[in-house]
């Protein structure tokens, strides 16, 4: 079925028609999502994808951001944003490039030096596909090499390595310790590493933690003081039904809370409010308390994998590809989601980022870009 924008406009009209220009600090302005006017895939324009999410998605409009290297497709995984660098964290797969991109005025800069391949799988398992930022450096893991680079931001270089005990999953900086966690499924643990005094010092493998059915995925609830809402450094993964609460400083599970998934994926933690958000494959989010109470549940489309949180808006981003559509989802003064509505995407997104202010970018894996799309609700 075919709607004309303007409908959409008039009903969202107040949050789409004030953001559609975002201020960049170079003057420019980055260039606003633009609608086919259809009720598809802003990927697919006329192509009518059918979705088939628990709402309604709306064709808020996109700008695609290309990726250097990206055409004919990346496998797209983590994606993350640096306060410290004000840069989107963009691991390109087998481009051999992790990205970094100033989501103000879509400027791109590349370090390479990463596994590549001339043509895209499909997949999300080639390459660099997750990166981390802390004290101004960057932490980046290729899971086709087994190893951990570490990177200068400002040199675009790469400028020392440490190898892996396994296939790497995600990498996580962790402020207190000073150290960086990996996690590593196919052997069910999290891999730790110190890290020198300086840079180009290699980092050296301190530990693992065990994890069971897991992890999947990583999420650190401990700014650089150390003192979180609940005033001790905890980390929180997930095994395929459960909640995983790790004890930074000792370096073990301290609490195993079921969560109601099935398979549990994309998590993402609250410190100051003590909220954890976890997406479940088959379609739903999940909030609980970091004492593991139970917030509250929605439903949103299958296919979930990563998610996107903004603190300040308290605002979740789930894309969800079976619905070829992005539920938005807000967050009430206890914690409990509510969906907002959601946005048409391509039917291969998994994975957002969002920088604040309504700002997400959206992965594009079969057309190797990011798509910018502003949150209408």
């Amino acid at each position: 079925m075919r709607r004309p924008f303007f409908r959409i406009l008039s009903r969202f009209a107040g949050p789409v028609t004030a953001s559609l220009l975002v201020a960049c600090g170079n003057g420019q302005t980055i260039r606003p999502p633009v609608s086919d006017n259809q009720d598809d895939d802003p990927c697919d324009p006329g192509g009518g994808s059918t979705n088939t999410g628990p709402t309604l998605a709306v064709d808020a409009g996109s700008a695609p951001v290309p990726m250097p290297g990206g055409s004919g497709g990346i496998g797209f995984d983590d994606l993350r944003y640096s306060t410290a660098l004000a840069m989107l964290l963009v691991p390109a797969g087998r481009t051999g490039n992790l990205d970094l991109v100033d989501p103000s005025s879509e400027a791109i800069s590349t370090v390479g030096g990463f596994s590549t391949d001339a043509t895209y799988s499909g997949g999300d398992g080639f390459g660099v596909t997750s990166a981390d930022e802390g004290g101004g450096i960057v932490y980046a893991v290729d899971r086709t090499s087994n190893t951990l680079a570490v990177v200068d931001p400002k040199g675009k270089t790469i400028v020392s390595h440490a190898t892996l005990a396994a296939t790497p999953g995600y990498v996580r900086y962790v402020a207190p310790t000073h150290e960086v966690w990996v996690t590593e499924p196919s052997q069910q643990q999290i891999e730790i590493f110190t890290l020198g005094a300086s840079a180009s010092t290699a980092p050296t493998h301190a530990a693992t933690i065990a994890v069971g059915g897991g992890p999947e995925s990583l999420a650190v609830d401990a700014p650089a003081d150390g003192a979180d809402a609940g005033g001790h450094p905890y980390a929180y993964t997930h095994s395929a039904t459960a909640t995983l609460e790790i004890d930074i400083a000792a370096r073990s599970v301290a609490a195993t809370w079921s969560n109601g998934c099935a398979t549990s994926m994309g998590i993402a933690v609250d410190p100051t409010n003590g909220w954890i958000i976890s997406a479940c494959a088959e379609g739903m989010v999940v909030v609980q308390s970091t004492q593991g109470a139970t917030l509250g549940t929605v439903t949103v489309g299958a296919g979930v994998d990563q998610i996107a949180y903004d603190p300040q808006s308290l605002r979740v981003y789930v894309p969800g590809p079976a619905a070829a559509a992005m539920s938005i989802l807000s967050l009430g003064a206890n914690g409990a989601p509510k969906v907002l509505g959601s946005v048409q995407t391509p039917n291969d997104s998994h994975c957002a980022v969002t920088n604040g202010g309504g700002s997400v970018f959206v992965c594009a894996p079969s057309a190797g870009t990011l798509l910018f799309i502003q949150d209408p609700f």
